[in-house]
């Protein structure tokens, strides 16, 4: 009798850890192909000549804004309907929003992910290019395992210390030192040129950090719900801290151009739904996979969207990348493998149970 149950239990962790995987790759999948519509959202209008916006390194931190207040509007009423209404988790999502003591984390990890990391990797994409952005969003993982260390005092192990080192070298390749500051002194720089490497640092920062909070977070909810939780708080965010801000610096008259010039655009609306779908979807996927294989796991899957953006913005818009950031993410992405790979026992227990 012991044998069968035994047995049992073997089987369904073997396959809680299977699906964990294959959720994680998916999550890798639709990050790295939402780069396609991240990019194309710098192109049509009214961000292709920006001419709804005010000049310089203000207009393109207010077209951020911009872009991010309509991408995570769509998510919330895309997920709430759609996914949450599917599934019939909608009517937990009031519960999960009242309770303070859990909701407040959850606002956290939103202001550390959307106007911090989002709203970083953006101004990247818009003033550096897309695989940048997202191979430099990569290092995350090394600032996610130390916080997790202050924070909560998770261990790292020296395999962790040996991941840490590799993807501080791919970090190297990636934010190319010389190259970033002969880019950034060069008096031919777009205005705020300093904006979008800035920003590539916050994204890879406001992640990690994000990443340890939903370590801890995400056991007390369904993933689903406090996803959505931390989606409504960031739109709050945005709307109740971020915009505000915007109207004291350029006035509202700018702020009203800015935001009916992306709703009033047909070709924008479509390109952010796209990237509702496969970027802020993707969330769904590697919070799902956090209690299934464990927070650092989900994460080394997940990283391997950064293959995927490369080679899709390749076949799909013709743009290559910069033989030093490709390297530098395929280090980084070696590295976060090395940090967080374990194998046998140690994976089998790598369950909720065993971590309460």
């Amino acid at each position: 009798m012991d044998t069968s149950l035994e047995s049992i239990i073997k089987k369904e962790n073997k396959n809680r850890i299977t699906w964990g995987f294959i959720i994680a790759f998916l999550c890798a999948v639709l990050w790295g192909f939402a780069y396609v519509a991240f990019t194309m959202q710098w192109i049509v209008p009214p961000f292709g000549d920006m001419s709804a916006f005010p000049e310089g390194a203000m207009g393109m931190m207010v077209a951020t804004a911009t872009m991010l207040t309509v991408q995570i509007a769509l998510t919330v009423i895309i997920l709430s309907i759609f996914y949450l209404g599917g599934t019939g988790k909608f009517g937990d999502f009031p519960r999960t929003v009242s309770n303070i003591k859990i909701s407040k984390w959850y606002a956290f990890a939103a202001v550390l992910g959307g106007p911090i990391a989002i709203y970083g990797t953006t101004l990247a994409i818009g003033y550096i290019g897309a695989a940048f952005a997202a191979s430099a969003a990569l290092l995350s993982s090394v600032i996610g395992a130390f916080v997790a260390k202050l924070w909560y005092g998770e261990n790292i192990t020296k395999r962790a210390w040996t991941g840490i080192a590799i993807m501080v070298v791919g970090g190297v390749f990636i934010l190319n030192p010389p190259q970033t500051i002969a880019e950034i002194t060069n008096p031919a720089a777009p205005d705020g040129l300093w904006l979008g490497y800035l920003g590539a640092i916050a994204s890879f920062i406001g992640w990690g950090i994000e990443g340890a909070i939903a370590g801890r977070v995400i056991d007390l909810t369904d993933s689903d719900t406090g996803l959505q939780t931390r989606f409504f708080s960031e739109l709050a965010i945005w709307l109740v801290i971020i915009w505000p801000i915007y109207i004291l610096l350029i006035g509202p008259n700018a702020v009203f151009t800015a935001l009916s010039a992306a709703i009033g655009s047909p070709s924008f609306l479509i390109w952010t739904s796209i990237a509702v779908l496969t970027g802020n979807f993707s969330y769904v996927f590697m919070w799902k996979s956090y209690p299934l294989i464990g927070v650092g796991r989900g994460m080394s899957v997940s990283t391997l969207y950064v293959l995927f953006a490369i080679i899709a913005l390749y076949v799909f818009m013709g743009i290559p990348t910069a033989w030093w950031v490709v390297l530098g993410a395929l280090i980084a992405v070696v590295g976060i493998f090395v940090m967080y790979w374990d194998s046998g026992e140690s994976l089998m227990e790598s369950t909720r149970s065993s971590a309460e």
